[in-house]
């Protein structure tokens, strides 16, 4: 049997080293401290012409091109406003301030959408037997819908159908419908 294990190494190049990786880590960090110490000698340096008047106040610096007398730039230095502090009032005025809210519209409003759900239900099903109906509202009932067999009447015939309803609000309505589509049943609503 032949012996393998030193063959690989026979093999490998032996080439000249790269540099150390942490020469390459010392020479970034080098270079980008280099670029942050120009753009910011940069932000602190004006490039201002000697005829131009320089006006600067707390938070802002203004070159003005055209050579100007004494007196104007007196007259501009004075009329540069000085920042007002807390010159945005609006968060004491959302804490302090009042909005006249009518309740009675709102209320009125639910009634009515309450009225109307009281004649909503949603229909998830109809069979011929009773017992695929109740084998169906079983299933409804994991799914945490309580729903209800109607019998058959002289409107529907000899059909039993499974409704769900009434609710209290439509996003209860909406609530039972998405989950009956999620479901793979074909749910309707209807008014009685």
């Amino acid at each position: 049997m032949r012996d393998y294990s030193n063959q690989a190494t026979k093999h490998r190049r032996r080439g000249k080293n790269s540099p150390s990786v942490a020469v390459g880590i010392s020479l970034s960090i080098i270079l980008t401290g280099a670029a942050v110490a120009a753009l910011t000698w940069l932000n602190h340096t004006a490039f201002v012409k000697k005829d131009s008047l320089v006006i600067e106040s707390p938070k802002m610096k203004v070159a003005i091109d055209a050579p100007l007398a004494e007196d104007e730039a007196a007259v501009i230095r004075h009329k540069i406003p000085e920042a007002i502090e807390n010159f945005y009032t609006f968060y004491d005025l959302l804490i302090t301030g009042e909005v006249p809210i009518d309740v009675r519209d709102g209320k009125t409003i639910d009634d009515a959408i309450s009225q109307q759900l009281k004649s909503t239900f949603i229909q998830v099903a109809s069979f011929r037997t009773h017992e695929a109906a109740e084998r169906t509202r079983v299933a409804l009932l994991f799914l945490n819908l309580k729903a209800r067999v109607a019998p058959p009447s002289s409107n529907t015939g000899e059909w039993h159908r499974i409704v769900l309803g009434p609710f209290k609000t439509k996003r209860d309505m909406s609530a039972a419908a998405d989950v009956l589509a999620k479901n793979g049943f074909d749910a309707q609503v209807r008014k009685e």
